[in-house]
């Protein structure tokens, strides 16, 4: 097997001088250790889009959609252990990334964050595709969700879950694109064009 060499970048052993500085409160600095300029970056807004998009998904399934997962069915599963994977690697990713600045360009460096970004992409649009076809088609058929919705709308119980299922599906397309342009900006950094 070949010697694979990962280099840093020009002047990235000072990186951490330069960027972790934190932020002026009166006469002291607090927060040295974290790298804030990460968070106003490119692929810190991207990572910070990711897990605040995959928290909604995640809190709207466990408020709304415990109670009728057995009527939704796999689609329900499925998606929160999508949400639950991805968010916590994007967590762990993300407080990596705030702490060194280091880390964020020799993971960048390697073909990780393309497949990571890759999968979370395929599996948020495939998760958000089968929740959707669970909750209007599926369920219009058997289960009638949608009609006990329309019946039952006034008591916010159980049958608020139309319209929090719906949004669910919604929010993981998007937070499916989100991962997809990630995948894309860490294609092109794996390759060195940004």
């Amino acid at each position: 097997m070949p010697s694979t060499a990962i280099r840093m970048p020009p002047g990235i052993s000072h990186l951490n001088e330069q960027q972790n500085r934190g932020f002026r409160i009166g006469c002291c600095r607090v927060c040295t250790c974290i790298n804030l300029q990460f968070f106003l970056s490119k692929n810190g807004i991207l990572k910070c889009f990711e897990l605040v998009l995959g928290w909604f998904c995640q809190t709207m399934l466990i408020q709304f959609g415990l109670d009728t997962a057995k009527d939704i069915g796999e689609a329900f599963l499925g998606f929160l252990t999508t949400c639950s994977t991805f968010l916590l690697t994007t967590t762990v990713l993300l407080l990596c990334y705030a702490i060194s600045a280091r880390t964020f360009h020799l993971i960048r460096q390697s073909i990780f964050e393309v497949v990571y970004n890759g999968l979370a992409c395929v599996m948020y649009l495939s998760a958000a595709s089968y929740l959707g076809f669970s909750v209007n088609i599926y369920n219009h058929i058997i289960i009638y969700l949608y009609p006990k919705f329309l019946i039952f709308k006034n008591t916010g119980g159980v049958h608020s879950s139309y319209p929090a299922m719906t949004a669910v599906y919604y929010m993981g397309f998007i937070v499916g694109m989100v991962y997809g342009v990630d995948t894309f900006v860490a294609y092109r950094h794996l390759k060195g064009y940004s």
